[in-house]
């Protein structure tokens, strides 16, 4: 017998309550409340003293935005009922794509990308070709943001985008 939604993410729900609707928006709901900052807390970065973001800033800033991820991860139904390397090898084949989507819902401003990558080629000298390829992951990752920012995407969107992609990984 296949398991049921509720055996699978341990939601005390009513066979009434797993059809449809109720169902997908109880779980919803565990998604959203499993998010470990309001959105609003991604934004809140400190301009340097002639206005411009710090690369001390920036680097905080993602690694906030990772860190999130992670504790997202591990809050969601499911998620926590994985033996531990399984959780690992999950985050690590869709962290770049939480992190876009992280990136997205807080509105990353667009001007911080290329400081990203600055960076991230201050941390890490290079030879030029990868300095090239980097800058274009770097171009990527800002479009992709772009992208979800004009759709204009609403929290619940968000949580339920970054389970298809934590549970979808291909693995």
């Amino acid at each position: 017998m296949p398991p049921t939604p509720q055996s699978v993410f341990g939601i005390g729900l009513t066979s009434e309550a797993l059809s449809g609707t109720t169902y997908l928006s109880s779980y919803i709901s565990l998604l959203l409340r499993a998010e470990p900052y309001p959105t609003s807390r991604y934004g809140q970065m400190q301009l340097a003293s002639n206005n411009m973001v710090g690369i001390d800033n920036i680097c905080e800033f993602a690694a906030r935005l990772l860190f999130s991820a992670v504790e997202w991860s591990r809050n969601i139904p499911g998620f926590p009922e994985l033996a531990v390397t399984d959780q690992v090898a999950l985050l690590r084949l869709v962290w770049s794509e939480l992190f876009v989507l992280n990136a997205s819902q807080c509105n990353m401003p667009l001007h911080i990308a290329p400081l990203l990558a600055a960076a991230g080629l201050h941390a890490s000298p290079m030879a030029a070709d990868r300095v090239v390829a980097f800058m274009d992951h770097i171009r990527i990752f800002q479009e992709q943001v772009e992208k979800l920012k004009a759709l204009h995407v609403d929290s619940a969107e968000y949580t339920c985008m970054k389970a298809i992609v934590l549970f979808t990984s291909g693995m």
